[in-house]
Order: C-alpha cells, then sequence, then structure tokens
C-alpha cells in the first residue's frame, strides 16, 4: 500500500535485472494506464509502478501474467535475486554472474526463511551488484600463479595490481595472498603470459546487510565452481535454518553465535 489512501503500488521481478524490449513496453503502458505515467527503479533492480487504484489492482495483475511479469516476495522468504552483467559482456567480468543469479533464482526464490534473506552475485571483485551487503553474496574471483621460468622482471603486475598485493623483490613478483583480491589484473596485464589462472570461482560471502544496522557480509567459503554454487547456497541456508532464531537475518545469528560457528556448520553439511 501507498501512503495515500486508496493506492497501492506494485513491485514487479527484475532477475539479475533483466527484462526484455516487450516487458518494458508493457511497464510503460502500465503506468500510462493505471498510473502517472512513470516508474520507480528499487535499490534491488525491481521496478515499481506506484499510484495504482486499489480498485484497479486485479486488472494490472491480469496483463502482468501475460507479459510474464511476475511480483516480488515479502516476509520471511527469498527475495528476487540481484546480479551484475558479468563476463557475459562486461570486460572486467570473470564468471558469468548474470546466468548463475538467474539460476539460484529459478530454485531459491520465494522459500520460507527464518527472516527475509537476500542474494546478491557479481562476476568480480568490483562488486557492482553489492554481494557484500546481502546476505549470501557470490563474487567472482580468480587465483593467480606465477610462472617463474616466463617472468622478464618487468615489473608491470606490479604496477597495475589495484590492491598492492605484488612486491618485486630480486627482480621477481612476490605476492602477499592476504592482499589479493583475486581480480586477474596481474593474468590480464602481463605481457608474457608469466602469470596463468590457477583457479576461478565464487567467493561466498554471508551476512550482509543494511539497513539501521548495516553489515558487510564475511567470507566463509573460496573459488566454488558454477556448477557448485546452489549446493554452496543451499549449505547456508540449512546453517541458517539450524542455527537462526525467528526474526533473525544471517548477520544477527553470526553475532550471536559467532563466525567460526556458522562456517563450521556450513562446512559439516
Amino acid at each position: 500500500m501507498q501512503r495515500q489512501k486508496g493506492k497501492l503500488l506494485i513491485r514487479l521481478r527484475s532477475i539479475g535485472g533483466n527484462l526484455d524490449s516487450s516487458q518494458l513496453r508493457e511497464m510503460a503502458e502500465l503506468a500510462e494506464k493505471y498510473g502517472k505515467g512513470y516508474v520507480h527503479i528499487t535499490t534491488r533492480q525491481g521496478v515499481e509502478i506506484p499510484w495504482i487504484k486499489q480498485g484497479d489492482c486485479e486488472a494490472v495483475l491480469d496483463e502482468l501474467n501475460k507479459h510474464g511479469l511476475k511480483i516480488g516476495a515479502s516476509g520471511p522468504r527469498i527475495r528476487t535475486v540481484m546480479a551484475c552483467p558479468g563476463r557475459e559482456v562486461c570486460r572486467f567480468g570473470l564468471m558469468n554472474s548474470r546466468r548463475t543469479g538467474i539460476k539460484l533464482d529459478q530454485v531459491f526464490f520465494g522459500r520460507e526463511v527464518p527472516m527475509k534473506t537476500k542474494i546478491g552475485v557479481s562476476g568480480c571483485p568490483n562488486s557492482c551488484a553489492k554481494p557484500q551487503v546481502n546476505d549470501i553474496g557470490l563474487v567472482g574471483a580468480v587465483e593467480p600463479k606465477l610462472d617463474e621460468e616466463k617472468c622478464v622482471g618487468c615489473g608491470i603486475c606490479e604496477d597495475t595490481c589495484p590492491n598492492r598485493a605484488i612486491s618485486m623483490i630480486d627482480d621477481k613478483p612476490v605476492i602477499d595472498r592476504a592482499r589479493c583480491l583475486m581480480d586477474g589484473k596481474c593474468i590480464a596485464s602481463c605481457p608474457v603470459g608469466a602469470w596463468r589462472e590457477k583457479r576461478r570461482g565464487f567467493l561466498l560471502y554471508v551476512g550482509g546487510k543494511i539497513g539501521r544496522n548495516p553489515r558487510l557480509g564475511q567470507v566463509i567459503d573460496g573459488l566454488i565452481p558454477e556448477s557448485q554454487v546452489i549446493k554452496a547456497v543451499e549449505k547456508v541456508l540449512k546453517a541458517f535454518e539450524d542455527l537462526g532464531k525467528k526474526g533473525e537475518r544471517i548477520a544477527d545469528t553470526i553475532d550471536r553465535v559467532g563466525l567460526d560457528e556458522f562456517r563450521a556448520k556450513y562446512r559439516s553439511l
């Protein structure tokens, strides 16, 4: 419901931020016909049509269904999955976040959980889909490996690394794994191919949220291949169901039991 008496808004799902042209046209027509001729883009890639009369609600829903447009979830359920474009079109993408987000949404959207749960997927550590402030976040990453025989000691990787994780020592690059963002910059910049990909996958964050008491999620698993993402998220949700209390977000559960216990439960499943 809107704050104005007799008016409501309808929030539509945009899985991974994707809508086709026919759906966009339908939204525009509905906003003109039933609203005030505009829509609102939410912070989670959804679309709201405000100023709809309560009496028109059923007619609007019928028209939305004809065009494959669905409304979002509310209450203690899993929300629509957010995702950036990822490797499919973005030059920085390391993983196909759009495809992964669609798969996650197909499996988990609307599932009942102890408290509302949000999932965000980013194709690289730039984190455009804000996975670290979702209850469950996935970030594409690549682990670099140096072929010392090929390295010519040019130092380009040291200059390129945005997090200063590489230092040249005796004309050889040495990587500080604790500082490495696994963004693949060293691999892409090496002119002789000395830096290579060892492993690629998603870093798994848990416990992020925004709102009145924001939290940043923390990594509990790393370099999960796309084929194993559904299983990993299922394990997080099972750990949450086992450890969480009614009304707690994952961040609240972790605050109460500790990250080590939550991680141990995840790994045991």
